[in-house]
């Protein structure tokens, strides 16, 4: 009787382990499938990060340079007769027509947020860092669309103050071959707005670097998460 009562018992000991290890190792791939699909997504997220950080160098070449086209006509506004319209009418088109529009996309952080893998993420920093940069990102493109808006009326008064001497491009793709026609006393409202407008650039342009130092590091720590053993 207590052989037969031995022998069921580890029979049922048997299948007990049997069922937990079946459990244990179902967990493990369920476990490994949720961070394949985390990694992967943090791969896709990489190839963001290096395109925004593509475009984001394109954009600080493009308002450093309307800036400093800015600052020029500011400071010689008075004695533009020194100069030759073609200097005149390149710089009237870099301070007004270089135009930024910052491609935002978020699809696979939404993704990875949506399915809640992001706990999965260890790194903290990367989590937070991941939050605020689409949240900067935001803010980027209000100011953006705020310049832009500043640009309509002096955007305008180029065209009907400039003609172009040929259509070749500048390595940005615009059009700066230009000479300017107008009247050589640039009035003070474009003036005025050219400076309003410098100001804001300015601003986004400090964004603009903070964010290529930012997504750099986060580039790093990213690549570090997912080949992390």
């Amino acid at each position: 009787m207590k052989k037969l009562a031995v022998k069921y018992l580890l029979e049922f000991i048997v299948i007990v382990i049997g069922i937990s290890l079946s459990f244990y190792v179902e967990e493990i791939d369920k476990q490994k499938d949720k961070e394949e699909f985390k990694n992967q997504s943090l791969n896709r997220i990489l190839q963001n990060l290096e395109s925004d950080i593509r475009d984001n160098k394109w954009n600080l070449k493009a308002v450093s340079k309307s800036i400093e086209s800015g600052e020029w006509i500011y400071k010689n506004r008075k004695k533009l007769k020194k100069y030759s319209r073609d200097s005149i009418g390149f710089h009237l088109a870099r301070a007004n027509g270089f135009i930024t529009i910052f491609v935002d996309n978020q699809e696979e952080y939404s993704t990875l947020k949506s399915s809640g893998y992001l706990e999965l993420i260890e790194n903290e920093s990367i989590v937070k860092s991941l939050q605020n940069k689409y949240s900067n990102h935001a803010w980027m493109k209000e100011v953006e669309r705020f310049i832009i808006k500043k640009s309509d009326i002096l955007i305008d008064f180029e065209f009907k103050n400039s003609e172009l001497n040929s259509e070749s491009l500048n390595d940005l793709g615009f059009f700066v071959d230009k000479k300017y026609i107008g009247d050589l006393n640039i009035p003070k409202e474009i003036i005025g707005r050219i400076i309003d407008k410098k100001f804001w650039q300015k601003y986004h342009l400090n964004s603009i670097k903070n964010r290529l130092r930012r997504d750099s590091i986060l580039i790093e720590e990213i690549t570090k998460e997912i080949n992390k053993k």
